[in-house]
């Protein structure tokens, strides 16, 4: 099912690169929900991940657990059969992988179908905090060779109290070495420790905890995250969470094709 997912995969980029536009809200066969997790975080949170799916014609599909930090070729797939207009799973990482931790989920159906997820921790005082993650097609990711056009960028304000963490999803069967820069609001490189490289092993996933740490104390509004595919082939997706340090209030921003 990887040699598969390969072929899956240079398909859809190559139909990305011949048309015009996508659409992220459409249905489609192939995606990415980014993040999901069944882990300890900081600030005594515990994050866990409950994930929905909404069959468009599909009557399958099949789901890999891509861990953070490792080679995710040898994967084997979850089938859920989708035998309701939706489908819950609760949990997604302990209750349909048997394990924890932190990573993406890489699916494939035989129709089209709609993802998302709701990543949560309880509250100190009841109740809880999350938020919302969409699946996102293949389609939508950066690719090498794309150029500046191509990167993948998000945008945040560095403020006291919060906490921004980028993530980069390589959903590539290939290893990828990604650049990540930080900007000004005015395009400039940002202050202090804000260019580095990240290296993804094959449908691996990366968490940069606390980005905005690498850039001196202070206020911006406006910075720029860019990520782009340096390695001769590959290709990713990028999301930013931004976290309440008291609440763990979040909010989630998917990363998007743009050049300045």
């Amino acid at each position: 099912m990887r040699n598969q997912k390969a072929l899956n995969l240079v398909a859809v980029i190559l139909v990305a690169l011949t048309s015009p536009a996508f659409a992220d809200d459409n249905g489609h066969f192939e995606g990415y929900v980014p993040a999901v997790a069944h882990v300890e975080g900081k600030f005594g949170s515990f994050w866990t991940s409950d994930l929905w799916i909404y069959h468009q014609g599909a009557t399958v599909i099949h789901l890999w657990l891509n861990k953070t930090g490792q080679d995710n070729t040898d994967g084997e797939s979850i089938v859920v059969d989708l035998d309701e207009p939706v489908v819950f799973l609760p949990d997604v990482v302990e209750t349909v992988f048997s394990t924890e931790g932190s990573g993406s989920v890489h699916y494939i159906a035989n129709g089209p179908v709609t993802l998302t997820s709701r990543t949560w921790t309880p509250g100190e005082e009841g109740g809880s905090y999350g938020l919302t993650i969409p699946g996102r097609p293949v389609g939508s990711a950066s690719f090498a060779g794309s150029g500046q056009a191509g990167t993948s960028r998000v945008v945040v304000n560095q403020r006291p109290g919060f906490r921004a963490n980028y993530g980069v999803v390589n959903v590539s069967p290939v290893p990828v070495e990604v650049l990540v820069e930080i900007f000004n609001a005015d395009g400039e490189p940002a202050p202090g420790d804000s260019s580095f490289t990240v290296n993804l092993e094959a449908f691996d996933t990366t968490q940069v905890n606390d980005i905005l740490k690498r850039l001196p104390a202070g206020q911006r509004d406006g910075l720029i995250i860019r990520a782009g595919v340096t390695s001769s082939e590959g290709a990713i997706l990028s999301y930013l969470t931004n976290v309440d340090n008291t609440t763990n209030d979040s909010t989630y921003q998917a990363g998007f094709r743009f050049s300045f």
